[in-house]
């Protein structure tokens, strides 16, 4: 008996989660039964992505049509925006007001003739890209601003974490460039500057730096591959947008994944 509790104990100091945070509570939600349908997703998997993007802990009771939500006020917070945001997109376009941003939204705007190439067909090319980075992504229209139609370019949201979000931005802006080449340039300040500072470190931020034709092939690699090895083994994000390669993320990060691209050459 001794062991086991013994046991318990130690399990209690590695998970240290189930600590709960002071303001932790419990809100319900009311959804119809399409919605519930809508929010559970294939296999349940769009709840789990609202869960694990908000951190919370969401429960659907089907028979009752009740979405039970858990987790710190924030978390909780986020999570319902998450549901009421997914629910939307089955009626029409989502509404993002403008209190919605708490620290966890990124705005792009995404020229009208790549959305469907970013959407990816059945909306599976934004699906892959949410699971790649842990986000949430929709396109959205803001408060009031009225129809989509003859609209030279769609608000794409993007929720998650300070890093999810940047990595699911470049990619998607990565995919742009070679729909709409010479977009990014006419954005890339605003990308830069993003974030900056905003993580917990303090130092989070995007440099560039910009490829001869010749050399940015030899960067990507097969498949992307020499992409993917600079970014495990740097911590930082790197992508590849036109001709322009970003490395996001610390500035001890930056600096590592900028002194091994320059070991490719």
């Amino acid at each position: 008996p001794d062991r086991d509790r013994s046991r318990s104990r130690s399990y209690d100091d590695v998970a240290p989660r189930n600590k709960k945070p002071d303001d932790y509570g419990v809100d319900t939600m009311k959804i119809t039964d399409d919605d519930a349908a809508f929010i559970l997703g294939k296999g349940g998997k769009t709840k789990e992505k609202i869960a694990r993007v908000a951190e919370a802990e969401i429960e659907l009771f089907e028979r009752d049509l009740i979405l039970e939500i858990r987790g710190s006020k924030l978390q909780r917070r986020r999570a319902k925006k998450y549901a009421e945001g997914v629910m939307a997109q089955r009626t029409g376009p989502v509404i993002v007001h403008d209190d919605y941003d708490d620290g966890d939204l990124t705005m792009l705007m995404v020229p009208q003739e790549a959305v469907g190439f970013v959407t990816g067909r059945a909306g599976n090319f934004l699906r892959s890209i949410e699971e790649q980075w842990g986000t949430l992504m929709f396109f959205c229209e803001v408060d009031g601003s009225g129809g989509r139609r003859n609209k030279a370019y769609e608000k794409l949201a993007i929720f998650g974490s300070i890093r999810g979000r940047r990595g699911a931005e470049l990619l998607v802006l990565s995919a742009v460039e070679t729909k709409v080449p010479g977009y990014f340039s006419s954005i890339k300040e605003d990308v830069l500057d993003r974030d900056r500072g905003k993580d917990e470190t303090g130092t989070w931020g995007t440099d560039s730096t910009t490829f001869q034709d010749d050399e940015l092939s030899y960067a990507l690699g097969k498949q992307g591959g020499t992409r993917k090895k600079l970014e495990r083994s740097s911590g930082a994000i790197v992508q590849y947008v036109g001709q322009v390669a970003l490395f996001s993320g610390t500035k001890a990060a930056r600096r590592r994944a900028k002194e091994y691209m320059k070991w490719l050459f």
